[in-house]
């Protein structure tokens, strides 16, 4: 009898060890490896365009009026400036083509205030400045730096500091690009940290 019952608890105890075998074997199956977030990346990106203007632009002057931001876009030898809202870098918006009011064609801006201008009479206007290609470069791998966009015939390049703005005008007309400096996970998570505990 005893001899029946020590061989029915190594039996129960042998069944026992052999689930715990196959449930660990099926878990650790079942468990699949979590991949790191990628890390944020800085960029520049296109996020505004306005189609081709008449003549080639040969600069640009930023400024602010109130709680929108505009951007003179200045053509060649005198000719006109195109006057367009930037305030939302999404969807542009010319406002007006204004001839200068001289008519000697020798024009050219000198600094913007709101919707005031400065405007100097050159003359002799500067010679054309020659076409530039412009390259959106990603070097987040220094070892294999890619051509995220270019930009050819470029005529022209201004920047807005204060929003990240940087203006570019080549023959497909004006693009707006915008500098994005990625977050720091470190310094972001003891943020969070500050915000949900340290209060």
């Amino acid at each position: 009898m005893d001899l029946i019952k020590t061989t029915a608890r190594r039996s129960a105890l042998w069944v026992l060890v052999g689930m715990v075998i196959t449930v660990t074997t099926a878990s650790a199956k079942n468990k699949t490896h979590k991949k790191d977030p990628a890390q944020p990346q800085d960029s520049i990106q296109v996020v505004g365009h306005i189609p081709s203007t008449n003549h080639p632009v040969t600069g640009f002057v930023c400024t602010q009026h109130y709680s929108s931001y505009y951007l003179y876009a200045e053509h060649e030898a005198g000719k006109e400036i195109t006057l367009i809202d930037v305030t939302k870098t999404s969807s542009p918006l010319v406002l007006a083509n204004v001839p200068y009011a001289g008519q000697g064609g020798s024009e050219a801006l000198v600094a913007v205030a709101g919707t005031a201008a400065l405007v100097s009479s050159e003359m002799n206007y500067p010679a054309e400045a020659p076409l530039q290609s412009l390259k959106i470069m990603d070097f987040s791998d220094p070892q294999h730096p890619k051509v995220a966009r270019e930009f050819n015939g470029v005529t022209a390049v201004g920047r807005d500091n204060q929003r990240g703005l940087v203006f570019v005008a080549n023959p497909e007309g004006i693009w707006i690009l915008q500098q994005h400096l990625a977050l720091d996970p470190q310094v972001e998570a003891e943020y969070t940290k500050q915000v949900l505990y340290d209060h």
